[in-house]
């Protein structure tokens, strides 16, 4: 056969993606029901496209792959124009139950018409995004432990000698650190802020900390006016330090920006907050979900800006299952400490049974071990929420933190810490960083190249104008 024709097989999800996101995405492409598309993935050969050219069919699959879902070309006989479309109504003919028909309908979801039709739209949009390239990059961070340790503990030594002088140098060269060594497409992110105006923010920021410890030693309502000042000028302090840190934040000599109103920043950090706490913890997801907007809605690449969105019920489902295994917890653990209590009194006003004592160190450990795998829930929960729901342009970002995984390294990370007093800390920040790379991904539609080339483009085209007497990093 001159043109060797092929079909597009479902095979599954591929390892490594989230299988759940994974389905949904192939849902929206394909515009399916959820029982439709179960169906598709029960059955044992599933065609997705048929009688198409390899060079389309490698596209199929490089299209799907990019969604997590693993496709493979598999070259047919029968040479027939043949496409893929929804199915509309059954027919009486039924296909072998271990296979999705080519030329006949199927409860599967889908049919294969001999003849050229119309196409609909979900086809006729997967037919578009087919012709796409998806590549997927994965952050990697190339630090090492104790490459980092010289540099820590130079910048504290240095910090103390200098009487906190060198913090903000100290602060530059971590930065520089991290940034230098995490990768992406086989390129690095910079960090190029002056240490000089760092140190200007942390003069500011310890004149306001010590207002804040001395007023209350002065008068109770001394203390309370400075600490309203202090809370009038946060929103002033979020908008800079992102400012800041974004404009001295460049990838392949592209810097970030920061557009963040001071009014949108009080809205995000403190109105929203306070109906938090005011509607008892009810409006909180909301709270969370808006400073995620406002933070990730605000930066941008050159001029291209990053968009997040997401259903607020994502930020609901985590607190429910907070708030659910804190109660289950709590109700545990007061039965068995109550049990304890007893034993340790042995069952009587007599004296403390001394054996018993020892059944209150696991109670101790599993109460640590909660909050910490409390923690590392909201963490991991918080990160793939952000991550997953974020674009830039047609780009798309994907992360795969797992909770298990996560916690295993707060918690190793923490006994290294205490049993090195602390001299384990740059190995914890480095094994922190490496962990956050390399379980995420950026997801890049067509020529990376191509649109970094644009940016510079962009970029190089805008004036930069004299730094304003604000343009200072105010966080610590």
């Amino acid at each position: 056969m001159s043109n060797p024709q092929f079909d597009v097989v479902l095979k599954g999800v591929l390892a490594g993606f989230d299988e759940v996101q994974a389905k949904a995405d192939f849902i929206a492409l394909f515009s399916l029901d959820a029982d439709k598309a179960a169906r598709l993935f029960a059955a044992k050969r599933a065609v997705l496209k048929s009688g198409v050219t390899q060079e389309i069919a490698s596209k199929y699959v490089a299209r799907l792959a990019s969604i997590g879902i693993e496709a493979v070309a598999e070259q047919i006989l029968v040479e027939q124009p043949l496409s893929l479309v929804p199915i509309e109504e059954d027919t009486e003919e039924r296909a072998p139950a271990d296979e999705v028909p080519v030329n006949k309908p199927r409860e599967s979801g889908f049919a294969v018409a001999e003849k050229a039709e119309p196409a609909s739209s979900a086809q006729s949009s997967f037919a578009s995004a087919a012709t796409q390239e998806y590549h997927r990059h994965v952050f990697q961070f190339s630090g090492a432990g104790f490459e980092y340790f010289k540099i820590w503990i130079v910048n504290i030594l240095l910090s103390i000698v200098t009487l906190g002088i060198y913090s903000a140098w100290a602060k530059v060269r971590n930065k520089q650190y991290f940034y230098g060594n995490t990768h992406i497409a086989d390129a690095t992110f910079e960090y190029t802020a002056e240490p000089i105006k760092i140190l200007k923010g942390r003069i500011i920021a310890f004149i306001l900390y010590v207002a804040l410890a001395f007023s209350g030693h002065i008068s109770p309502i001394l203390s309370l006016v400075v600490s309203l000042v202090f809370l009038a000028f946060l929103p002033w302090i979020i908008v800079n330090s992102l400012k800041f840190n974004a404009r001295h934040t460049s990838y392949r000599n592209i810097p970030f920006r920061f557009h963040g109103t001071i009014g949108g920043a009080l809205k995000a950090f403190i109105g929203w907050p306070i109906l938090g706490m005011l509607s008892l913890g009810l409006l909180l997801p909301f709270a969370w979900k808006k400073q995620t907007e406002y933070v990730t809605n605000n930066h941008s690449y050159s001029a291209e800006p990053f968009n997040f969105d997401v259903h607020v019920k994502e930020y609901y489902k985590m607190l429910l299952i907070l708030l659910g295994a804190s109660v289950v917890f709590f109700i545990v653990f007061a039965m068995v400490v109550g049990g304890s209590m007893f034993a340790l009194a042995g069952g009587s006003a007599g004296s403390l049974d001394p054996r018993a004592l020892l059944g209150m160190i696991p109670m101790m450990i599993g109460y640590i071990a909660f909050y910490f795998a409390l923690g590392a829930y909201v963490v991991v929960t918080m990160a793939n929420i952000h991550w997953n729901n974020t674009k830039l342009q047609e780009h798309r970002f994907q992360s795969e933190w797992s909770v298990l995984s996560y916690l295993g390294l707060i918690i190793t990370n923490t006994i290294g810490i205490l049993f090195t007093l602390g001299l384990f800390i740059p190995f914890a920040k480095v094994r922190s960083a490496a962990y956050k790379a390399s379980h995420t991904a950026l997801i890049v539609e067509g020529d990376l190249d191509g649109f970094i080339a644009d940016k510079l483009e962009e970029s190089n085209s805008l004036a930069e104008g004299v730094h304003d007497l604000f343009d200072i990093d105010i966080s610590i």
